[in-house]
């Protein structure tokens, strides 16, 4: 099964559709905490941790890799909103307009120099798979509810809603997975991501 993503031919996660976003954005519904760790599988939602609120959406395979053997990209995608009413929150990686000018998604090879360069740049998630310490890269994906569209952004603002993009590089027949995202903008908590290759989307 591949889900060939079709934004700039690598990154976007197809299915994620501003509908299904205007209906999961504000995450009613569901607790608050405020623990100093805490775990999210595909389908929990927590309404409010630290200010952020999430729902671990929906797990996606992308496609093999261009020069990784036996690889392969899994997108996972975050529904993400930010309850703060004055701070915007740093995620994933901060130099995103910089990645694009330096390796433009234009063949097989400059794909795997831009995630490589994306994962060097999202120092605020880690991943583990089956084990083993993968590469991850992560952005935003901003919802502006008037125009139900999506722009890609580093930062989720003051009452914004998107979608957390994560990146995963992973052996092919892989079977746990968990991504942690230690935040910029709370001290010595984390919150992690975790799946198994039975929670992939069908396409």
């Amino acid at each position: 099964m591949s889900n060939k993503i079709s934004r700039r031919t690598f990154l976007k996660c197809t299915g994620a559709s501003a509908a299904a976003l205007g209906a999961a954005a504000m995450l009613g519904g569901c607790g608050s905490s405020t623990s100093n760790a805490i775990e999210v599988k595909v389908g929990d939602k927590v309404s409010n941790w630290n200010n952020l609120g999430v729902q671990l959406t929906s797990v996606f395979t992308m496609a093999n890799t261009p020069d990784l053997p036996n690889h392969e990209y899994v997108a996972v995608l975050v529904t993400a909103v930010n309850r703060s009413g004055a701070t915007t929150f740093n995620i994933g990686a901060q130099n995103l307009a910089e990645l694009d000018a330096a390796y433009p998604l234009n063949d097989e090879a400059t794909k795997r120099q831009y995630f490589h360069a994306l994962a060097a740049s999202t120092t605020d998630f880690t991943a583990v798979c089956d084990g083993a310490e993968a590469e991850v890269g992560a952005y935003i994906q901003l919802y502006d509810a008037a125009a139900q569209s999506f722009s890609e952004s580093t930062n989720l603002p003051p009452q914004g809603a998107g979608y957390i993009q994560l990146i995963c590089c992973v052996p092919i027949g892989w079977q746990k997975l968990s991504v942690t995202f230690t935040p910029t903008f709370v001290a010595n908590k984390s919150l992690t991501f975790s799946l198994n290759s039975s929670d992939l989307t069908q396409v």
